[in-house]
């Protein structure tokens, strides 16, 4: 699957090399997983990503670690795609709706899914988050 990604979009990447670049790193990164992945919260994508923070976040954790955890425990439970793309929603969110957008919140969210793939279980993806210097 991923050898085809790269294969059509290399034909079409000389006519519009930006945002085909965006497209091929997006759906690359369905092509990494993360070790002893627990079974998914929800079929849907919309509903693992809102189980996953209903049910693992806890509250009141500082910004930076809030957002890597969250993306790393969505990676986990749902896919690094979703984590990706839950991040990405968040901070358009924060853009246009009022919030405070920050470039450092995706940089954490990119983290949790570092920090998901190189963990075991869900309390090793938490220390991960919690070492990170930018907490």
């Amino acid at each position: 699957m991923c050898e085809s990604v790269v294969m059509s979009t290399a034909f079409l990447g000389s006519v519009f090399q930006a945002p085909i670049g965006v497209l091929l790193l997006t759906a690359l990164t369905a092509c990494g997983t993360v070790p002893h992945r627990p079974s998914r919260l929800e079929p849907s994508s919309y509903g693992c990503m809102a189980e996953v923070l209903r049910q693992k976040v806890p509250a009141n954790l500082p910004d930076k670690q809030a957002h890597c955890l969250a993306s790393g425990l969505i990676a986990r439970y749902c896919s690094p795609t979703e984590a990706y793309l839950a991040g990405m929603g968040k901070e358009l969110r924060d853009l246009f709706g009022g919030g405070d957008a920050e470039w450092a919140d995706w940089r954490a969210d990119r983290g949790g899914v570092g920090c998901a793939r190189r963990a075991g279980d869900d309390n090793s993806l938490a220390a991960c988050c919690a070492q990170r210097p930018s907490n």
